[in-house]
C-alpha cells in the first residue's frame, strides 16, 4: 500500500496544500502557519514538495495525493503565479474535482498581490472565480486586501477539529473503476484518451493531461463527470460523443460499462444525496420516505445510484409499475397494492418466493433496501397506509413514492402520519433531457455492438 493509500486508510482528513516552493515570502509565511497548525488540530496535510516534480510525467505520489485528499488550499503570491507551470497543473486537477463535487473545499489565497490580470491570464480563472464567491458569501467571507495573517486566519477557521474517521471514499472507487476501463482503452489506442478530450471541447492546456503517464485515466474521468452534470445545467452535453470517441478502443461489454457507471452523473449530488439517509437508521429518527415529484421510476432509481456513488452490491432495489388494469378478483385497491409490494420486497430482500418473508428472516444489512412506488392511479391515502404498514414492519427500508401529477399538501400528509417525508422535485425539462441522454448513450452502445 502506497503512502496516500494508507493515510486513507486511517482516521484522519487528508489537506492538499499546493504552492510556489518557496517563490514568495507571504506564502512561506503562511504555508510555516497553517502545516502545524492543521496537523494539531488532526488533519493530515500533505505539502507538495520539488523531489515529487520529476520531469514532465508527474510523480504517482503526487497524482494520488490529489485525488485522495478531503479538501485543498492552493496559496498563490506573484511570483508562483508568474513562474509555477506546477501549480496551475496542480489548481486544474483540484478545480476539476471540485466541479464535479468530489471535492467541495478548496481555498484559493492569492497573497501578496491584488493585481489579478496576470493570474487569469497564466490560467488561474477558476480560481479567481471561486475566490471571488467565497469572498461575496454571508458566513466568514473571505477576507479582502493581502494582509497575510488574515487570510491565515480564515483559512484556519475554515476547519474545525477533527472529530471522527473521514467518508469511505465512495466517489473515488467510483472514478477507479472507470478509469480502469480508461486505461485498457489507452493500451489499445494510446491517442484514445486525448480523442476522447477533444471530444469533450477540452481546452488545449486540459488535453495536455492525457498524454501524462499517470493520473490521465482519473483525470479524464473527472472530465466525463463534469460533462454529464452539463445535462442538468443546459440540457446538453459532449459526453455521448466521448463516449463514441472510445468505442474503437473498447469491446462492447466494457463500453456498456462505462455508460452505466457514467449515466447517474447528470443527477444533482445534493439532491440525490437525500436517498441515502444514515444506515442503519438512527434511533428515534423516523424511517426513510421520499416523496418524488417525477413521471418515471427511472429517475428515482439514478438518484440512488447518484446517492451511492453507483457502489456494487450497496444497494438493493425493486419499483412498482403505475395502477395498471383493473385487478380480476375481489382484492381491494390497498389489498392490491400490498400484495405487490410484499412480492417485490421478497426480490429486494432476498427471499426464495415459496418462504414469504417470515417474523424474524428479515433484517437490516450492510447494503441499503429500497423499494419504489409509482403512485399514478392509486389512491394516496392506500399508499399512505401501506407506507405506514411497511415501516412498521421493515424501519430500515427506504421508500420512494414518485408523484407524476404533484406532490400532497402537508396538511394531507400531516392527516395520513407521513409527515416526516422529504419533499424534492425534478423539473420535466430535466427529466425528459435526461431521458434523452440516457437514449443517445445507449445509441453509442448500440453502434458498437
Amino acid at each position: 500500500m502506497s503512502g496516500a493509500s494508507a493515510a486513507r486508510a486511517g482516521s484522519k482528513l487528508k489537506i492538499f496544500v499546493s504552492h510556489g516552493s518557496g517563490k514568495d515570502a507571504e506564502v512561506v509565511e503562511a504555508l510555516s502557519v497553517i502545516k502545524p497548525e492543521l496537523s494539531e488540530r488532526g488533519y493530515d496535510v500533505f505539502v507538495d514538495v520539488e523531489r515529487l516534480r520529476v520531469g514532465e510525467a508527474w510523480s504517482p505520489s503526487l497524482y494520488e495525493e490529489m485525488y485522495l485528499c478531503d479538501a485543498a488550499i492552493v496559496l498563490l503570491g506573484p511570483k508562483t503565479i508568474e513562474g509555477s507551470d506546477w501549480v496551475r497543473r496542480e489548481s486544474d486537477v483540484l478545480m476539476s474535482r471540485h466541479f464535479v463535487r468530489s471535492l467541495r473545499t478548496v481555498l484559493p489565497c492569492f497573497l501578496g498581490t491584488q493585481d489579478t490580470s496576470l493570474a487569469r491570464k497564466r490560467g488561474f480563472g477558476a480560481l479567481l472565480t471561486l475566490q471571488a464567491e467565497l469572498g461575496q458569501r454571508e458566513k466568514r467571507p473571505l477576507p479582502v486586501g493581502q494582509l497575510t495573517q488574515l487570510i491565515i486566519n480564515w483559512i484556519l477557521d475554515e476547519f474545525a477539529p477533527v472529530a471522527g474517521p473521514p467518508g469511505d471514499g465512495a466517489f473515488h472507487a467510483w472514478t477507479k473503476r472507470i478509469a480502469a476501463f480508461l486505461r485498457v482503452a489507452r493500451e489499445c489506442d494510446p491517442s484514445s484518451l486525448e480523442d476522447a478530450a477533444i471530444a469533450l471541447c477540452c481546452s488545449k492546456y486540459d488535453r495536455m493531461h492525457m498524454r501524462a503517464s499517470i493520473g490521465a485515466e482519473l483525470f479524464l474521468t473527472h472530465m466525463l463527470f463534469r460533462a454529464g452534470e452539463q445535462v442538468r445545467e443546459n440540457g446538453n452535453t459532449e459526453l455521448p460523443a466521448s463516449i463514441a470517441a472510445l468505442r474503437p478502443s473498447l469491446g462492447a461489454g466494457q463500453l456498456s460499462h462505462v455508460v452505466a457507471e457514467l449515466l447517474p452523473s447528470w443527477a444533482d449530488p445534493d439532491v440525490a444525496s437525500n436517498f441515502a439517509p444514515p444506515h442503519p437508521p438512527e434511533e428515534g429518527h423516523a424511517p426513510c420516505l421520499i416523496l418524488l415529484r417525477a413521471y418515471g421510476n427511472w429517475a428515482a432509481e439514478q438518484h440512488i445510484a447518484r446517492a451511492l456513488c453507483n457502489e456494487p452490491g450497496s444497494f438493493s432495489h425493486r419499483s412498482l409499475a403505475a395502477h395498471g388494469d383493473i385487478p380480476l378478483d375481489e382484492s381491494s385497491p390497498y389489498e392490491e397494492l400490498m400484495d405487490s409490494c410484499v412480492s417485490a420486497l421478497q426480490e429486494v430482500f432476498e427471499m426464495p418466493p415459496e418462504m414469504g418473508l417470515l417474523p424474524g428472516m428479515v433484517g437490516p444489512r450492510r447494503r441499503r433496501d429500497y423499494l419504489i412506488i409509482n403512485a399514478r392511479g392509486h389512491d394516496f391515502e392506500d399508499i399512505a397506509h401501506v407506507v405506514n404498514e411497511l415501516h412498521d414492519k421493515y424501519s430500515w427500508l427506504v421508500i420512494i413514492v414518485v408523484c407524476p401529477d404533484a406532490l400532497p399538501e402537508e396538511k394531507i400528509l400531516e392527516d395520513l402520519n407521513l409527515s416526516h417525508a422529504t419533499l424534492l422535485a425534478i423539473s420535466a425539462q430535466l427529466e425528459r433531457d435526461a431521458f434523452s441522454f440516457k437514449q443517445t448513450l445507449h445509441s453509442v452502445m448500440g453502434m458498437a455492438s
